[in-house]
């Protein structure tokens, strides 16, 4: 359990760290600000995740009806972009503008997660 979270964070912070480089509407004021990032939204996704899960689950349940369950493919998408939208409401370092750069930064933080635990 504390494994999971601690490359929860790691990957949240390479996420952050990438998507400041690659969109210039990504913006960390200090690199620091990235470590601050990762354990807010790892702390985030450890408290409010399975209720961010359960919310999104039940909005999407007509979709995944229709899709038979293919909607549900998005379902850590469209979680790690509500807690890092969260993310990016308490840290005052911390900017994305655009919910473009929200989606694309939450889908590092998704495969990062993914990637991560399969490396170590």
């Amino acid at each position: 359990m504390f494994k999971g979270f601690i490359i929860q964070a790691i990957a949240a912070g390479v996420a952050v760290l990438v998507g400041a480089k690659l969109m210039p509407s990504v913006r960390i004021r200090k690199t620091g600000t990235a470590i601050g990032v990762a354990a807010v939204f790892a702390l985030l996704n450890f408290f409010l995740g399975w209720l961010v899960k359960f919310l999104v689950a039940v909005a999407l349940l007509p979709a995944a009806i229709l899709t038979l369950g293919l909607a549900y493919l998005f379902l850590g998408l469209l979680v790690n972009t509500v807690l890092l939208y969260a993310t990016d409401k308490l840290i005052d370092d911390f900017e994305i503008r655009g919910i473009g750069p929200l989606v694309g930064t939450a889908a590092l933080i998704s495969f990062a997660g993914w990637l991560l635990p399969r490396l170590f």
